[in-house]
């Protein structure tokens, strides 16, 4: 019973956790349909694509600090959370996919378990 109840409170505490406003906003952007030709869900809503970088740049808030950033600035900001790369790799391709588990189509109350990275927080201004 005492196990039950401590999982429950972990739970609970997670998910009073204020979500990061680049998650929140990143996953508002991706969710629009009217950006989707900039940036998409994959079609199993478990992974995001984004199909033009320099676009999806300018869409994102000057108050995250990436507005006049380049695209890696934004791919840094999604490895301190943990966001996996899925794809080739080149700085060529024609789409970059990305994806973690709490960060899912229709399924926002997950981002309240995505945290930074402990080892990024202590390099970052």
């Amino acid at each position: 019973m005492a196990s039950a109840q401590r999982a429950f409170t972990a739970h609970a505490f997670a998910t009073m956790r204020p979500v990061p406003a680049f998650l929140t906003h990143t996953h508002e952007i991706v969710s629009d349909p009217r950006t989707n030709h900039i940036v998409s869900w994959s079609k199993d809503g478990k992974t995001f694509i984004v199909w033009k970088p320099e676009e999806l740049r300018k869409l994102l808030p000057k108050t995250l600090g990436l507005f006049t950033q380049p695209f890696a600035s934004f791919v840094m900001e999604l490895n301190v959370y943990g966001f996996v790369h899925y794809g080739s790799g080149n700085a060529e391709a024609d789409y970059f996919e990305f994806g973690h588990d709490g960060f899912q189509r229709g399924r926002p109350g997950l981002m309240h378990t995505i945290r930074q990275k402990e080892n990024f927080g202590r390099y970052r201004h």
